[in-house]
């Protein structure tokens, strides 16, 4: 049961919290009914919790090299999350659809 919690921790949650709220700002953003809003919150959230300490090295393209130690900090991680959540439903349409992930022209 301790390794279910290990998984399972606060970190986990903040992580979680903030790439359901990335996807929220997308929703909000795009201006998407409840429905697409809800599907868009839950793979923030499901994203941001799956990907957790990676977020940073994942949005690597996009943020650049992080000071040395940086990557690990909780701040750090939070906002990656964060991004992971705004752009997690993207990223994963483009993928699915065979495009390239930074530019989303077709993979040829």
């Amino acid at each position: 049961m301790s390794d279910f919690w290990n998984v399972f921790n606060e970190r986990g949650a903040l992580l979680a919290i903030f790439g359901a709220m990335g996807g929220a700002v997308r929703s909000a953003t795009l201006k998407t009914t409840w429905r697409e809003g809800l599907r868009v919150i839950f793979i923030g959230a499901a994203t941001a919790f799956g990907v957790g300490v990676l977020s940073p090295i994942l949005l690597k393209p996009w943020i650049g090299d992080l000071p040395e130690g940086m990557a690990g900090a909780l701040g750090t991680l939070c906002a990656a999350a964060f991004m992971v959540g705004l752009v997690a439903v993207t990223m994963i349409e483009r993928f699915l659809s065979g495009k390239d992930l930074t530019t989303g022209k077709d993979d040829d």
